[in-house]
């Protein structure tokens, strides 16, 4: 504690870098809506962008170099010592989750929005029985809600347009899928069709202006 004071701000120009006022848990309330906001425009941007032919088909590539196995390799690879564990944990993947038919469907979407939310439906004796797809828009991953714990996590959905009250789910209720690696959207994921939409939307104003142009000239 004795060295502590040297870390302290002592000139005039630190002390402007202190904070100015206290924790008022509703002042970045605004910034919160309009990043909600972003989000839903980058949501609405992916859905359009998947009418384009060639965009849909590299989702679909994406998805299928993800989930594609063969008899030696098969779709999730389970190593461990214990026979009983293997086997339990192979039940669960193929035989409860069923991921050969439904791990395609997921990864897709997670490709196409950078996030997927898997709802787990627990029973307390026999564990995980279902995973039930949330809908992208409306999920909200909330951290730092417990300054004693840094690793709390709740997602929060918030439900349909008109719904007054949504649902809170634990960490352990929902499994999130995200496209880590770019932290420009962070706690999210960033969707592969990111790099494009700057292209998609010059591409679509052009074809709008082109097709003006031509009902405009055509008498």
């Amino acid at each position: 504690r004795r060295d502590i004071s040297k870390y302290t701000f002592t000139s005039s120009t630190g002390r402007e870098f202190k904070k100015k006022e206290y924790y008022n848990p509703f002042g970045d309330l605004s910034n919160k809506v309009l990043y909600n906001r972003n989000r839903q425009i980058r949501y609405t941007d992916f859905d359009q962008m998947e009418y384009v032919p060639e965009i849909a088909s590299a989702i679909d590539i994406y998805a299928d170099e993800i989930t594609t196995s063969t008899v030696y390799n098969p779709l999730v690879f389970v190593d461990c010592h214990n026979r009983e564990i293997k086997e339990i944990l192979n039940t669960f993947l193929y035989s409860v989750l069923n991921i050969e038919a439904n791990l395609f469907g997921w990864a897709r979407s997670m490709c196409k929005y950078g996030d997927y939310y898997l709802y787990l439906d627990i029973d307390d004796t026999l564990g995980i029985t279902n995973a039930i797809p949330l809908p992208v828009r409306e999920i909200e991953r909330i951290e730092g809600a417990d300054p004693t714990n840094p690793n709390y996590i709740q997602f929060f959905w918030q439900g349909a347009e008109g719904q007054a009250k949504g649902v809170t789910f634990e960490n352990w209720q929902v499994s999130h899928f995200r496209v880590t690696g770019n932290d420009k959207y962070v706690p999210y994921g960033t969707s592969v069709l990111e790099p494009s939409r700057r292209i998609w939307r010059q591409l679509t104003l052009l074809e709008d202006a082109m097709m003006a142009y031509r009902i405009v000239r055509s008498p």
